[in-house]
This record gives structure tokens, C-alpha cells and sequence, in this order.
């Protein structure tokens, strides 16, 4: 099954280089350029008598080539007609020049009816004109619109490259730590390191199944599986309490997102105290985004804490989250009151 960022690129190679014309914002700023070059054109080619009138033929005539061109794209590419980039460019450029000849001829007669007095040529030098410029217009667009396609699929490969990366050195990390738990518990508890050793079989297998992008309930299932893995050693000094709103909450996120915060909670938080402690995680949907709470308590004398903590992981969660979602995603990190805690907001999006 392809993860997030494969599924939007296949959709997008599917639809095209074209933007999506069925879409208002598009449609109205299609409207706003149309009129600009009509004011330009109007400008360009005054030769006397009123202006507004010449911005306001001009407007009608290309807005009417403009919008109808829009539409019948609209049309054929919601039938799924234009996925081939030869395909679209010539349906785009023949759409064009069918409605520019239309267009003028009508316009022209209407004109020559209404016998307004503006100074014209012959109607076949105005038909070549305009569909000279049409096709020079709708060249330079289609251009614009396949460079930035693109640039985007670029990107868009670039990020999920970068984000495999990100994922590829979170996984090592994790199985050293794991290992270690193992090694503390061989000499002491050889019945607790085997199972052990069971736990982080079925738990790195899962990880390294995982793709780039998960539904958030196979998340918590690798994260709870890690906290076993840690609760063998720990045993009654390791205290999980889960606030969890909804349990169908529907959305994705980075494989290995929470686990290693979990991870830096017990390995930070619960493991320097002697009494051991408890570790809070809140997960609720607010609106359209999905907001993430962990939290573990801290040593009051912070030099006999562990080391500074493992930047690299926060880093790289946060890191991966921006790439993931594009900017959305926020990461919040607190230390108070003894406590420290982590917040992840994340743009609620279907797995």
C-alpha cells in the first residue's frame, strides 16, 4: 500500500500539469488574469475614442474566450480525459483556438449590427490576430503551469527522499535503546530479557513494515508495544495513564512519532527517580487538528538527571512532522513545575 505522500503524487501525475479550473479560488483568479491583459491589450492598442469602452470590449471578448476555455477543460479533465501531458496541451491549445474564432466572428458581427463607429480591419486579419495572440497566451500559460508542475512533483520527491532519511536513522536509535533494556536485564532477570528479545522481534518487525506515513492507531499500537518492552525492566516504577477522546480518531502521521518521545519520557523522566513515576499522554481533536500531550515528571536536582537528552530524536520528530505536513504541524516542548512536557498539534488528515 503506497503512503501519503505517494498516493498525492499518483493523483497528481493522474490529473495532470492543469490547475484544477473546477475550483472557485482558480476559476477567480483566471477572471482577475483574463482582465489585466484586457486593460494591458486595451492600453496597448488604443487608437483614439473612448478608453473605457475599448477595456470593455475587450474584457467581454477575452473573458469570453477565457471562461469557456476554463470551463470545457474543467469539463474533460473531471472525465479523466487529460492525464497524458501531450494529451492536455493539445486539447488546451484546440479548446483555445475553437473558441477564439467563435468569439471574434460573433463579436464582429454584433459590432458591425450595433454599428458603434470603432475603427476596424477585415474580419479575416481580426480572426488571425486573435488566435495568433490567443495561442501565444494559452503557450505561455500551459508553460507556466507544467514548469510549476514540476517543480512541485520536485519538491514533493525531495521530501519523502529526506523524510525515508529522517526515518531510517530513528529506527537505529531506537533498536540500540532497546537493546540496552535487553542488556540490563540478562545477568539479573534472564527469563525477563528473553521475552524481551520476543517484544522487540515482533516490535522492530512492525517498525521496519511501517511506511513513511501511518494511520495514528497503528502508532499507538508500536508505542505500547515499546512500553512493555520498557515495563519488563522498569516493572511497577513505569505508570502509563492514556487520555485518549476518541478511539476512531481518523488520521496519519510519520511512522515512529510518538514512540521516541515516549522513549525520552521514561528515559529522562521515570528512570532517574527511585520511586519511578507516571507518564501522561492526552490525545483529543480540536476542530481540524489533532492535538498530542506527553508528559513525565523530572528530578528536582537536575545533575543527577541523565545526560541533556537525545536531542537528534526531538529534532528529527520535528523535522519530519514539518516535512510530512507541509508547515501544519507544530511541536511545542515545556519544562515545569518538575514536569516536562511534549505538545504535537497535527493537521487532522484521513489515514
Amino acid at each position: 500500500m503506497p503512503d501519503q505522500s505517494q498516493k498525492n503524487q499518483l493523483k497528481a501525475e493522474k490529473v495532470g500539469y492543469l490547475p484544477d479550473f473546477c475550483n472557485a479560488d482558480v476559476f477567480l483568479r483566471v477572471v482577475l488574469v483574463i482582465e489585466l491583459f484586457a486593460i494591458v491589450f486595451a492600453l496597448v492598442g488604443y487608437e483614439g475614442g473612448s478608453i473605457y469602452v475599448k477595456i470593455a470590449l475587450n474584457s467581454v471578448l477575452m473573458q469570453w474566450i477565457g471562461l469557456s476555455v476554463a470551463a470545457i477543460l474543467c469539463g474533460i479533465t473531471r472525465k479523466g480525459y487529460l492525464s497524458a501531458a501531450r494529451t492536455t496541451t493539445i486539447a488546451a491549445i484546440t479548446a483555445t483556438v475553437i473558441i477564439t474564432l467563435l468569439a471574434t466572428w460573433i463579436s464582429e458581427n454584433i459590432l458591425e449590427a450595433l454599428r458603434l463607429g470603432l475603427p476596424s480591419h477585415s474580419i479575416g486579419f481580426i480572426l488571425l490576430r486573435n488566435t495568433a495572440i490567443a495561442v501565444i497566451l494559452i503557450g505561455l500559460a500551459l508553460r507556466y503551469f507544467y514548469v510549476q508542475y514540476e517543480s512541485e512533483k520536485t519538491l514533493a520527491i525531495e521530501a519523502a527522499s529526506r523524510l525515508q532519511a529522517l526515518q531510517a536513522r530513528i529506527r537505529p536509535h531506537f533498536l540500540f535503546n532497546s537493546m540496552n533494556t535487553i542488556a540490563s536485564l540478562i545477568h539479573i532477570e534472564p527469563d525477563l530479557a528473553e521475552q524481551a528479545i520476543i517484544n522487540l522481534s515482533e516490535l522492530f518487525r512492525a517498525s521496519l513494515a511501517a511506511e513513511a506515513s501511518i494511520p495514528l492507531q497503528q502508532e499507538l499500537e508500536l508505542t505500547r508495544s515499546y512500553i512493555q518492552l520498557e515495563s519488563l525492566r522498569l516493572g511497577d516504577r513505569l505508570k502509563l495513564n492514556w487520555h485518549i477522546a476518541d478511539n476512531h480518531i481518523d488520521t496519519s502521521l510519520p511512522a515512529l512519532t510518538l514512540q521516541p518521545l515516549v522513549e525520552n519520557a521514561i528515559y529522562h523522566g521515570i528512570e532517574p527517580l527511585p520511586e519511578g513515576g507516571e507518564i501522561d499522554i492526552h490525545i483529543d481533536q480540536e476542530d481540524n487538528f489533532i492535538r498530542i500531550v506527553i508528559s513525565n515528571p523530572l528530578l528536582e536536582d537536575r545533575t543527577e538527571q541523565h545526560r541533556a537528552g537525545n536531542q537528534m530524536a526531538v529534532d528529527n520528530i520535528r523535522e519530519r512532522l514539518q516535512i510530512a505536513f507541509t508547515g501544519e504541524a507544530t511541536m511545542q516542548q515545556l519544562e515545569e513545575n518538575d514536569h516536562f512536557t511534549v505538545t504535537l498539534n497535527l493537521p487532522a488528515k484521513p489515514a
